[in-house]
């Protein structure tokens, strides 16, 4: 009977209508039964995709029946044996997602993305403190080359020379590197959690912040190649944080205000409109309801006193 099923399914979807009567009306009829419950040819549409095979189609079918017959099972067994109705629960979460959906749309139309960098640099200045960092971060250049290469000491010696650090150097050492290096990274600018760069170089150590105090130019050697770094810049754990570095993070929260703004407004405009259309009735004395609120709190102290 299951594979009857399965096959059944399959028709259905590459051939589609099937299970429509002949007189065209739209009711479908039922695949199985499961207690009180009906499976039927829509709520499997969409599982199968027109470019799977049969035998593909057929596993993923037969695999949503048996686990939509094991939950009706079990979903039957629990309504007779508990006790309580969830339609406040229900109601409650349907209103949340249609409300929630709406203004999903409300904020599509009216959310204006563009920030510029002068809003983003405000940001940063009135609420550095909320920027410290949790991590360890560098700027840094790294160059992975194979040991033997003629070029190593050359690249090596330009990467840690101890004159200033040049857009001109940088750019010599990135020319020599791109013809002898198996892996590069020259864009100085971007700061790195450390615990990123430790991914790309192979160091070890038990203390971050002593070790990037004490290490600027690092050399790691394994069997076949040298490991080139230079760390130009550094931020340790509990600092405030580059603007740099948090750029897309403020980008974010200015956003994020913004849609929190343009629901407030939807909100308050919705609740003027609905006063002044009268479509907001009160069947009890508002004013002696507040008041009756927040006198419980001194209620409460009293009736604890009065136990003590």
């Amino acid at each position: 009977m299951r594979k009857q099923i399965l096959y059944i399914c399959i028709v259905f979807f590459f051939f589609g209508g099937i299970f429509c009567s002949c007189n065209n009306t739209p009711k479908e009829k039922p695949l199985l039964r499961v207690f009180d419950n009906y499976l039927y040819p829509s709520d499997i549409e969409g599982l199968v995709k027109g470019n799977m095979s049969v035998e593909d189609s057929l596993a993923i079918i037969d695999n949503y029946i048996n686990q939509w017959i094991q939950q009706m099972v079990v979903l039957d067994k629990a309504k007779n044996n508990i006790d309580k109705s969830f339609e406040k629960e229900l109601q409650s979460y349907k209103n949340s997602l249609i409300t929630y959906e709406y203004e999903q749309s409300i904020v599509t139309q009216l959310l204006d993305t563009s920030v510029s960098d002068a809003e983003i640099q405000s940001y940063y200045s009135a609420n550095k403190e909320n920027f410290t960092l949790k991590n360890n971060i560098v700027r840094m250049m790294y160059v992975k080359i194979d040991k033997e290469s003629p070029s190593l000491s050359k690249i090596k010696r330009m990467m840690f020379s101890s004159r200033e650090f040049t857009e001109d150097l940088l750019v010599d050492i990135q020319k020599l590197s791109s013809i002898h290096a198996q892996e590069s990274f020259f864009d100085v600018q971007m700061w790195l959690p450390f615990s990123d760069f430790q991914k790309i170089i192979p160091i070890e150590t038990y203390n971050e912040e002593m070790y990037i105090k004490q290490n600027r130019n690092i050399t790691i050697l394994d069997d076949t190649s040298a490991y080139l770094a230079r760390i130009l810049e550094f931020k340790i754990v509990d600092e405030i944080s580059p603007l740099s570095f948090e750029y897309s993070n403020i980008r974010n929260i200015i956003l994020n205000k913004r849609k929190i703004a343009i629901i407030e407004k939807m909100q308050q405009d919705l609740l003027r409109v609905a006063e002044i259309d009268n479509n907001i009735e009160y069947f009890f004395d508002n004013k002696k309801a507040i008041e009756l609120r927040n006198d419980v709190p001194k209620r409460i102290d009293s009736i604890q006193q009065t136990e003590e």
